[in-house]
């Protein structure tokens, strides 16, 4: 007890020096942890930030069909217009019926953009639709079926081919018979079409 009287100073500074560094070792401990978040959590934020400038700055591409001169599937970015795609296809040709087409409208991935001759039965401009209107695949013209995605002219043709050889599609699912046609071109059309 003598001992401990004559070297209290001593021990309370050496108590107070082992009380600040299990301090600082359980502070130091929770800093690392959170920084190890933090990193993840930035790490996660990077990838999530790149993912959404990736899908702003992303490349689409648009089907350019019917009277221009160099129909195709054209690369274009979003907020780019109906008149932008059809000058990359080198313009329209003489014959188009350039009224029926809306040239201020934006463009947007997978549209199809179809430029009518003069003449021809008129579809909505750049292959849109009235809002709900489904194409009748027993009863659409060449020019409508152009409108569905995944279909150009080789395929338009082959789906009015057989629907006259077969008396008309009974069913939606008929289409995948004709080649050309998969599962996955299926997919985007069976919400467009109908057989009524």
């Amino acid at each position: 007890m003598k001992w401990i009287s004559e070297h209290k100073f001593v021990l309370s500074i050496c108590g107070a020096f082992i009380t600040l560094l299990v301090f600082h070792y359980i502070t130091s401990e929770k800093k690392t942890e959170n920084i190890g978040v933090t990193a993840e959590e930035l790490a996660v934020s990077d990838i999530e930030d790149g993912e959404e400038k990736e899908v702003e700055t992303s490349e689409i591409f648009v089907d350019v069909k019917g009277a221009v001169n160099n129909p195709g599937m054209y690369e274009a970015k979003l907020g780019e217009r109906v008149m932008d795609i059809i000058e990359r296809a080198n313009g329209f040709t003489d014959n188009a019926a350039q009224d029926a087409v809306n040239l201020a409208e934006r463009l947007k991935d997978e549209m199809v953009v179809y430029v009518p001759r003069e003449g021809e039965e008129q579809v909505k401009a750049a292959g849109e639709k009235e809002k709900g209107a489904l194409v009748n695949i027993n009863e659409a013209s060449t020019a409508e079926l152009l409108t569905l995605p995944g279909i150009g002219e080789a395929k338009a043709a082959a789906v009015i081919d057989y629907r006259e050889q077969n008396s008309g599609f009974k069913e939606k699912e008929e289409l995948k018979e004709i080649s050309g046609i998969g599962e996955k071109t299926f997919e985007k059309l069976m919400d467009l079409i109908t057989v009524d």
